[in-house]
């Protein structure tokens, strides 16, 4: 008896469920369907001369829309964390120029990290929206470093130009510099040595 009573009330909270379901629906979309049912058919526009106009729904660009009102503060928000970001990046970058802490060779992203007290990830954000990486801004101020040794320090072998400007390995050095430069670094201090002395 306990079980019939139990289904019955399943059975009447099933129907409740659909029925207002039913007028949810009904009541959501009846405007449209009967919008749609008096529209003419293919053949009445047909016989017709004037065309069918369908009404266009219209934006609401008033300030007091909900819509813009997040996109505005959305966009205000993306510019601020921009902003941001750019000015940790310039006093990141600042900071290992000036104390040219890419001269120390496993000087990376946990170093900035655990000197600036900043998160990793925090870190790799205000590089990646700088358009680098930590790595490569590491690289590129080490190459430049190198380049600049390699003609004012003529007696240096290009191992001890790799080394003093903070590459671990020659080769590394001497790959990175001709991705970045677009020659070898002997081609690159040779040309620079002649032009150099023809002045």
């Amino acid at each position: 008896m306990e079980n019939l009573l139990w289904g019955l009330l399943l059975c009447v909270a099933v129907v409740a469920s659909v029925l207002t379901v039913r007028i949810y629906y009904r009541h959501k979309y009846d405007p449209i369907f009967r919008q749609l049912s008096e529209q003419p058919s293919d053949k009445e526009e047909d016989e017709s001369d004037e065309p069918a106009v369908t009404p266009v729904k219209e934006v609401d660009e008033t300030a007091d829309n909900p819509t813009n009102i997040a996109k505005e503060e959305t966009s205000q928000d993306a510019k601020a964390t921009a902003d941001a970001d750019g000015e940790l990046f310039k006093k990141l970058t600042d900071a290992i120029c000036k104390e040219q802490l890419y001269l120390t060779p496993k000087f990376g992203r946990k170093e900035l990290v655990e000197r600036f007290h900043l998160s990793s990830r925090r870190v790799s954000s205000v590089f990646s929206s700088a358009g680098t990486s930590v790595p490569e801004f590491f690289r590129d101020c080490r190459l430049e470093h190198a380049r600049h040794l390699m003609i004012e320090r003529p007696d240096l072998t290009l191992a001890e130009v790799a080394s003093a400007s903070g590459f671990v390995h020659a080769s590394t050095f001497t790959v990175d510099f001709r991705n970045k430069y677009g020659s070898s670094p002997t081609q690159y201090r040779e040309e620079n040595l002649k032009i150099k002395s023809d002045k």
